[in-house]
């Protein structure tokens, strides 16, 4: 069926009685309607009546005047390839929404120039869905690798990149690692990881917040993933942050409500750069290695979302400790917006099963005299 098709651009379908008809259709303002027909895209013929159709319209061929390395051109030639034609139906259309993504944010250049952190900012941009940015990565790279070995460029750009995990597989930051970040970390990278820390929200929403969702220390947040509206009571460190943001927005002479109120170190909100200079403090602090293949098995693995598990960590555990003065679960719940008690669940029940532990251990009793030589305590 044709309309499992990708058309490139000025083809136009027909069906008529069953069967489909393909045209390559221009219109343009004072000028007759262009139209020639042409085969199937999956016939041989195809791709030289569509080329003699533009010829013809335009005067030129698709990418007569492109390098030889253009991202336009690997797109293309991909399209056209026996690789993307024995591709299922589905992963077609995933194929090409990746197709469209590459073209829409470097269309305008050679292959060779595209570089890891220029995928890891794409890959950024969707990090608020893990699924989609994965797939989306896939098949990214797989356009590249294609691409690779037909001299459009030396080395698959998409490798080496920083994926986004599922929600439940971050850890918790262990204090240490939190100490070395707060401490010696530039300010504009722990004024984020503190309000993140602080009111356990994800980093889409953390660096979009602003005077228009805030009122009397409370954040209105309508979480971009769930679409949960959630109210966060702002804790002290995040109010100071946030003053320390506003004094500097009045000194710009800055008086929009709406401008994200937490900045890069030029005084701009964060874009789609910020996943880059996080990663790269995180380096430069020595909290992961610059290539993540080489952290140890077992090690610890810093993410940002990791500060919202610390948070949602911290509550579950004084809530284990006394749930009915604090509330038990739906504490958890209400604070990160989950729409569901699963995640919330996950917390509580590790902190009530640490809480559980100590208190297990205690129950155990001393068996035997004890040798003098361990003394009163294991440990001084």
């Amino acid at each position: 069926m044709a309309a499992d098709i990708r058309l490139e651009k000025y083809v136009q379908r027909k069906a008529r009685r069953g069967r489909e008809y393909f045209y390559f259709r221009v219109v343009r303002k004072g000028e007759p309607e262009f139209r020639v027909p042409l085969p199937h895209p999956f016939d041989p013929a195809y791709r030289p009546a569509y080329n003699d159709a533009h010829r013809k319209c335009f005067g030129t061929v698709p990418g007569q005047f492109e390098s030889e390395k253009a991202i336009t051109r690997l797109v293309r030639t991909h399209l056209d390839s026996e690789r993307y034609k024995r591709l299922p139906k589905n992963s077609k259309l995933l194929r090409g929404y990746a197709c469209d993504l590459i073209l829409e944010r470097w269309g305008a250049f050679d292959a060779d120039l595209i570089r890891p952190v220029h995928v890891q900012a794409v890959y950024d941009s969707l990090a608020e869905r893990p699924a989609t940015a994965n797939r989306r990565l896939d098949d990214i790279s797989a356009v590249f690798g294609w691409g690779r070995t037909r001299g459009f460029c030396v080395e698959n750009p998409c490798s080496r990149i920083e994926r986004v995990q599922s929600e439940d597989s971050y850890e918790p930051w262990p204090e240490a690692d939190l100490r070395v970040l707060i401490e010696r970390g530039k300010p504009e990278i722990v004024k984020v990881a503190l309000v993140a820390l602080y009111t356990g929200q994800r980093r889409k929403d953390v660096l979009g917040i602003s005077d228009s969702q805030i009122r009397d220390g409370v954040w209105y947040v309508l979480q971009g993933k769930t679409k949960t509206h959630v109210a966060v009571p702002l804790h002290p460190v995040v109010l100071a942050i946030l003053d320390i943001e506003r004094a500097a927005k009045r000194e710009a002479g800055i008086v929009n409500p709406r401008r994200p109120l937490l900045t890069t170190s030029r005084g701009t909100p964060w874009a789609s750069g910020f996943g880059a200079s996080w990663t790269k403090e995180l380096i430069r602090l020595k909290l992961r290695p610059e290539r993540l293949d080489d952290l140890e098995d077992g090690a610890f693995r810093p993410t940002l979302h990791g500060l919202r598990t610390t948070n949602a960590t911290l509550i579950a555990t004084t809530v284990a400790r006394k749930p009915e003065l604090f509330g038990g679960i739906q504490r958890v719940k209400s604070m990160l917006g989950h729409l569901s008690e699963s995640m919330s669940k996950h917390y509580a029940r590790r902190a009530e099963a640490e809480h559980m532990n100590i208190e297990t251990v205690m129950l155990i009793p001393e068996i035997g005299n004890r040798p003098e030589w361990i003394g009163n305590t294991v440990s001084e």
